[in-house]
């Protein structure tokens, strides 16, 4: 296995992604947070609270363009056959709005500041994370209405969902462990310790081999077996990033920070870095479109607001 790593990063000798030009966002400045990939309808959705927006970019035209999302978000995900978009954010409310008309259609007050979403399209839920606070709320996702809060340790981070499993996965900065939601009973079932990482920011899931990546503020990658909590593996990566992204069909997990998007080939749940592409010191957030492997960021400086594509070279 070790030779064969070796090999990987022999081959890629630090280019294993190409940047297009950035595109301009119209409006200028203002910061940017969490995104995500509506990969049915083909979508890059990044929430832009600087803007009380989500900057939305039509990927089969590359067309992009802020829409109101009522409030400062900094959380998104969609929902993609009910053509829905659910956003929350320190304007303390989870807003559900129609991503054909791009017209708000509901909204719901929060008991504090919301951060990470994820929707649960199966079971018609929507899960937001309490920012920097205590809770993980539960809320239906055509009713819009609160259905339960999950207490949880404080400082909540990037959360992801296997549905198959019926796993909510939630990283604590505060205690730097992953705290194991029970979907069903909506209790926490279990907490994993992440070694020496601390800071727990990005999280990504591989759900073909039930493996989980953590990434920390100081800069290490926790990949643990996402069944038992076990980890495989610890790596020094670029620290200070806030959301990562893994490509299912290459293996590859993407980490944005410092200045760097880091490329993590992942093989049998081990990693070695096989290089990096240099991005603006504001992008710490990243997404991978499944069908074509395609990465998207989002960021802002003195000049305006971007959005970047980058193709991964195979």
């Amino acid at each position: 296995m070790l030779n064969a790593l070796i090999t990987l990063a022999f081959v890629y000798l630090q280019s294993p992604l190409s940047a297009f030009p950035p595109i301009e966002v119209p409006g200028g400045p203002g910061k940017f947070d969490f995104t995500q990939i509506d990969a049915k309808n083909r979508l890059f959705l990044a929430c832009h609270p600087g803007k009380k927006a989500i900057t939305v970019v039509d990927l089969r035209t590359l067309k992009v363009r802020d829409v109101n999302s009522v409030v400062e978000c900094n959380g998104v995900s969609a929902d993609s056959d009910s053509h829905r978009i659910y956003a929350a954010g320190p304007g303390e409310k989870l807003v559900c709005i129609d991503s054909k008309t791009w017209q708000p259609i509901a909204t719901l007050d929060l008991a504090g500041p919301g951060d990470g979403v994820q929707v649960d399209a199966q079971h018609g839920k929507v899960y937001v994370a309490n920012d920097d606070g205590t809770n993980l709320w539960v809320v239906g996702s055509k009713s819009m209405k609160l259905e339960t809060t999950v207490k949880i340790k404080e400082a909540p981070e990037y959360l992801e969902l296997d549905i198959a499993k019926g796993r909510v996965y939630q990283p604590i900065k505060s205690a730097s462990v992953v705290q194991v939601i029970d979907m069903k009973s909506s209790k926490v079932a279990a907490e994993w310790k992440l070694s020496s990482l601390t800071g727990p920011h990005g999280c990504a899931i591989d759900r073909e081999s039930k493996t989980l990546f953590v990434v920390g503020s100081n800069g290490k990658l926790a990949i643990l077996d996402a069944t038992t909590g076990a980890v495989s593996c610890l790596l020094d990566v670029t620290p200070r990033t806030d959301q990562i992204a893994y490509d299912q069909k290459l293996k590859r997990l993407y980490i944005p920070g410092a200045g760097t998007i880091q490329v993590v080939q992942i093989v049998k749940g081990q990693g070695i870095v096989i290089g990096s592409v240099a991005v603006d010191s504001d992008c710490r957030r990243v997404s991978v479109e499944p069908s074509t492997s395609d990465v998207w960021v989002a960021y802002s400086n003195k000049k305006g607001s971007y959005v970047q594509q980058f193709k991964a070279l195979k």
